[in-house]
This record gives structure tokens, C-alpha cells and sequence, in this order.
């Protein structure tokens, strides 16, 4: 699969995906964004209102884990749905890897299976969810009311 999407000059918080080049490739000038770029195998072009966009190598849609186990790891429904904006369609930003949009039966598909295969927690204060990123797709319901999440990464 490949995705592309065009990033802003300056953040935009009207979009799910608004964060600025400099702020996603922590970039303080278009030649650090450029030289991150070209070491990660992306394709980009600079538009003429400093946006930038940018399309990802070929990268696998199943990857293999270190126990031999297989994991369907990508960002497949996070793209189709969330970047969206006045600069980036979602139903355009994925591709397979031969260039080929992915059709919107397929997608329909992998948003169904997402959703039968969704497991909602029911908060609690105190509580700690651990979730292996390569393992499991994880994201948020709408809700109302204040939220406070505090994440660790750890490899």
C-alpha cells in the first residue's frame, strides 16, 4: 500500500490531520523536511502555499512480528476516514501498491470487519489499558465530557 496526504505550512486544528510538515517530520526548514523524507523512501512536492505534499513508499499491509505471528498493520481506516480536509480526500490517500485505488466495496469490507471486530472498554477511574501497537488497531468513539489521556511508547 501506499498513502499520500498534503500537510500545511502551519498547523490546522479544524483537521484530523492538520498537523503542519515541520510539526510531523519535526523539521524547522523544507531542506531537514526534505532530507527526512528522502532517508524514509518518500515521494514529495512542495505546493505553492507551503503545503507539502508527500506519498509513502510501497509498505506492507500484513507485516510479520518477531514470534512468526502476522499482523494486518497499517492505517488503512485512519487514513480513509481521518484525513480529511480542505487539502486531502481520504478515499484518495491510500492506493495499493501498484498505483490502483482501493474500491470502495474493499474498504466497505475492512470497515465492517474493523467494526464487528471492536472491542469498546468501559472506563473507570484508575484505569490502565496496555496495547501492543503492532497487534491491535486501537482509536476513540465520539464522547462528551473531558478526557486526559497519558501515553508511553515503549519498544
Amino acid at each position: 500500500m501506499t498513502y499520500s496526504q498534503t500537510m500545511p505550512a502551519e498547523d490546522d486544528l479544524a483537521s484530523g490531520q492538520g498537523r503542519s510538515w515541520r510539526s510531523t517530520l519535526s523539521a524547522d526548514s523544507a531542506a531537514a523536511a526534505e532530507a527526512k523524507l528522502h532517508k524514509l523512501g518518500y515521494q514529495w512536492q512542495w505546493q505553492q502555499d507551503g503545503s507539502l505534499h508527500v506519498m509513502t513508499p510501497v509498505l506492507p499491509a500484513v507485516r510479520e512480528l518477531a514470534d512468526g505471528s502476522r499482523s494486518f498493520f497499517n492505517q488503512l481506516i485512519a487514513a480513509f476516514f481521518g484525513w480529511q480536509d480542505a487539502r486531502n480526500d481520504g478515499s484518495k490517500a491510500i492506493c495499493f501498491g501498484d498505483g490502483t485505488a482501493i474500491d470502495a466495496d474493499a474498504m466497505a469490507t475492512a470497515i465492517r470487519l474493523a467494526e464487528a471486530l471492536t472491542v469498546d472498554l468501559h472506563w473507570q477511574q484508575g484505569d490502565v489499558a496496555l496495547i501492543d501497537n503492532l497487534r491491535v488497531m486501537h482509536g476513540r468513539r465520539a464522547f462528551t465530557g473531558e478526557r486526559r489521556v497519558l501515553a508511553s511508547l515503549v519498544a
